[in-house]
């Protein structure tokens, strides 16, 4: 799916159609079990140099989690970032502001410094994190130059996926 795509229907139909084939955008099998799931959240209010969190997402307990896709965008009346001018980070339980060595991030998604997809949630950005039993997934950005901060300005996260129960995997 293109960035002419307009709609959060168009993307989760994407993501159907991930499940139809049994195979995740990478290759990796979903069992028939799966059920799809679809996270989003945002922040408004944004401060410069400011971490916010965008979206929390705790796999249930006995459950596996596979994460498809990923959109991450700015929205609002502000001057739109540009590459570089907010930071995204996906980490692994790790709390908001925590200091401590719990948790881990992402490979690859300790500080993405772009937004990946537009306002109208039309590009979904393929990925494949797998996750289990009670691991609480966080979506952070941090807005750092050329932006609208304050009210009305908003930085959104959308995490678009495929669950099941511990005993629905065969592989």
């Amino acid at each position: 799916m293109g960035a002419a795509a307009a709609t959060l229907q168009e993307v989760q139909q994407q993501v159907r159609d991930w499940g139809a084939t049994r195979r995740s955008p990478y290759g990796l099998p979903i069992p028939r079990v799966a059920v799809p799931v679809t996270k989003f959240g945002s922040a408004t209010g944004l401060v410069y140099g400011t971490q916010a969190l965008l979206l929390t997402y705790q796999v249930r307990a006995n459950w596996f989690f596979l994460a498809c896709g990923v959109v991450l965008n700015f929205a609002g009346g502000g001057n739109a970032p540009l590459p570089g001018d907010v930071n995204y980070t996906i980490d692994i339980d790790v709390a908001l502001g925590s200091a401590s060595g719990a948790g881990y991030v992402e490979k690859d998604y300790g500080s993405v410094p772009f937004p990946l997809g537009n306002t109208s949630f039309g590009l979904v950005w393929p990925v494949e994190f797998k996750h289990r039993n009670g691991e609480t997934i966080r979506i952070k950005g941090t807005p750092i130059a050329n932006m609208g901060v304050g009210a009305g300005n908003f930085l959104t996260a959308v995490l678009l996926g495929w669950e099941w129960p511990e005993e629905g995997w065969e592989g």
